[in-house]
């Protein structure tokens, strides 16, 4: 094959331009400092570069959603930072104005007071309806308009229960709003879930049904009856009764076994049903009657005995000169045994067997007698005291003592007593606690408040912007289940039903978008007594606060300082669930942080030029250019005809 002068030229040519083509590209990889500026560069690297390049956008994308997070998130923690201060507030308004410090001066200082508060309500509502970047924090989705509106009482939340969702990594979503409904209007307490509308005890109620519904302990069913006067128990014994036995039932049983005490018989207390008929009722009579186990504070009518100085001195006028010490004694038997210790042989004292209401002293000497005298010690009143200051001669009677009653009351098994309301020690008539029977829907109104029923008149129930005022003086009310469908039928968005305890009524909204209140009316404290005064919200409550301000009704005030507590805690709580939030957030961002680092870094290793081999190879390469463009002068030599070309 001929080779041509042509193909010699052209072959020379692509070479140099190849040459130089590699020249230039080693030029611009050391220019842009990157491996790979197109795809052609290494199509397997151009792969993995667009990889990291949109997870480098993603990421980028969910930090800005962090960021955003973040900024509501600090609204937020601020805004219920100044609700929890405004709350503090209301509460020492209401501390402060429950006290009687303000009774004498018309109410002129609680109307004051009012007008704070109601600058709080305002405040409040401000705050509600707070926007960040013209968008309303509190409404759910419905951004772009108020909140919270103020009802007739309390307010209305206008929002919704929608969630803001932020995308924050490839597999978490997070809520950044607070919905206002939970925030302001939150159910914080029940009306009436604590109410007792003191159903009352009659003799026919059933054991049972005694204690709301949980009865009492008839399985443990044991405990003791101590007269300490007369140093008898009666063991009480219950475990035969049964659930379905009645009140009248156990007081029979109890007064049966207090009589069957032996050898003394306790009949200086009786059991029975209490004056409020709500309770147990101990009914004593003074006896007069002491043992050695009398308590030396209720000789006397209960003023006891004074041993300071804790002495008496027996003395004969002569050789007999003895100071008897008294001292630690606490009961009649503690003085009669450090009397006989002490005192000369044949000189004794005991209770008076006879009356069995004072002391006996006897001299079993002689005849003749001792002729002893009991007489005081340093001035003190301790002989006069027991009954003994005096001559005894062959013995003397001591004045009557006249213990008041002393028993106690305490379990041997179980909780029975416990649950009778009557453990404990008392020294007169003792009424127990109250043994709360179980309410029932039949229970007559009449049979409500001890059995003096409920002076029934008008309540009113705000729900919002809407109200109903309820009468329940109609004497078509006549049972429980009558006032709960009074309640229930009055067009309100509420449930009253009986509450857990089942002792009384409880009401229940059933929108969660109004506040609820229920208040009596023209000042009737009905609402009070039923145990429904109030409101289950932080608005509803600060606007029912503004009314017993307005009303100067003390009491009122007073139960509205556990409502405020409930807001405080329940704005901690939710300020509490923005602080995890902010962790949350702020730890994905941290690591979000660290996942662009990486990314990063594999990116460089991509495509970034390794410069210091990228330097050599350019120099290389230049070598072999700069040799190509020699060669070829060489092998192509120029002719006259060429430059006439």
């Amino acid at each position: 094959m001929r080779i041509s002068n042509r193909m010699l030229t052209d072959r020379v040519l692509f070479n140099m331009q190849r040459s130089l083509g590699r020249f230039l590209e080693l030029q611009t990889k050391m220019s842009s400092g990157r491996r790979i500026n197109r795809p052609s560069d290494d199509p397997m690297g151009t792969l993995q570069d667009l990889d990291y390049r949109t997870e480098l956008t993603r990421i980028a994308h969910y930090r800005s959603n962090i960021d955003t997070g973040l900024n509501w998130q600090q609204t937020y923690d601020a805004v219920l930072a100044d609700l929890k201060d405004m709350m503090v507030s209301a509460k020492e308004v209401a501390i402060s104005m429950s006290s009687d410090n303000w009774d004498g001066d018309d109410g002129q200082v609680r109307l004051a007071q009012a007008v704070e508060i109601e600058s709080i309500i305002e405040q409040v509502m401000q705050l509600a309806n707070n926007e960040l970047g013209n968008r309303s924090i509190f409404a759910g989705f419905k951004t772009d308009g108020a909140a919270l509106q103020r009802g007739g009482m309390g307010a209305v939340y206008m929002g919704d229960d929608g969630l803001i969702e932020f995308q924050i990594d490839s597999s978490s979503r997070v809520a950044a709003n607070l919905v206002g409904a939970d925030v302001f209007l939150k159910q914080l307490r029940i009306l009436g879930e604590e109410a007792d509308l003191n159903v009352a005890v009659t003799g026919d109620t059933l054991l049972g049904d005694l204690n709301g519904g949980t009865g009492i302990d008839l399985a443990g069913g044991t405990f003791n009856i101590i007269d300490r006067n007369l140093g008898a128990t009666a063991a009480i014994d219950l475990t035969a009764l049964t659930p379905a036995n009645t009140v009248n039932d156990l007081i029979t049983a109890v007064n049966a076994q207090l009589l069957a005490v032996v050898p003394d018989p306790i009949t200086d207390v009786t059991v029975s049903i209490g004056f409020a008929n709500n309770h147990l009722f101990f009914d004593t009579t003074t006896s007069g009657i002491i043992t050695a186990s009398t308590s030396l504070g209720v000789l006397n009518d209960g003023y006891g005995v004074n041993l300071d100085p804790d002495s008496i001195v027996l003395s004969d006028g002569g050789a007999i000169n003895i100071t008897v010490d008294l001292s630690g004694s606490t009961t009649v038997g503690d003085i009669i045994t450090k009397f006989n210790a002490q005192a000369p042989a044949g000189v004794t004292m005991q209770v008076d067997p006879a009356g069995r209401k004072g002391l006996e002293i006897i001299d079993a000497n002689g005849p003749p007698p001792l002729n002893l005298t009991v007489s005081e010690a340093n001035y003190g009143t301790a002989a006069h005291d027991l009954g003994i200051l005096g001559d005894i001669g062959t013995g003397v009677i001591g004045a009557d003592l006249n213990p008041t009653v002393s028993f106690k009351v305490e379990e041997t098994t179980g909780t029975t007593a416990a649950d009778l309301g009557i453990v404990g020690e008392f020294f007169k008539d003792f009424a127990g606690t109250d043994i709360n029977p179980r309410l029932s829907l039949a229970a007559q109104v009449t049979d409500l408040d001890g059995g003096l029923g409920l002076d029934l008149g008008e309540l009113i129930i705000w729900q919002g912007d809407r109200y109903r005022t309820i009468d329940l003086s109609d004497p078509a009310i006549v049972s429980v289940q009558d006032l709960l469908d009074t309640f229930n039928n009055c067009g309100l968005d509420i449930t009253a039903s009986l509450n857990a305890g089942e002792t009384g009524i409880q009401i229940v909204s059933d929108d969660r978008y109004r506040s609820l209140t229920i208040e009596g009316v023209d000042g009737n404290n009905l609402a009070k007594r039923m145990g429904v005064f109030g409101s289950s919200d932080m608005a509803g409550s600060l606007s029912v606060l503004v009314n017993a301000l307005r009303n100067n009704d003390r009491e009122g005030i007073g139960l509205l300082i556990g409502n405020m507590d409930d807001a405080i805690q329940h704005l901690v709580g939710e300020r509490a669930a923005v602080g995890a939030r902010v962790m949350r957030l702020e730890t994905t961002a941290a690591r979000l942080v660290s996942l662009d680092l990486t990314v990063t870094k594999l990116l460089a290793e991509v495509e970034d030029a390794d410069m210091a081999a990228m330097i050599t190879e350019l120099a290389t390469h230049e070598s072999a250019y700069q040799a190509s463009l020699a060669a070829t002068a060489r092998i192509i030599q120029p002719s006259l005809i060429n430059f006439l070309k």
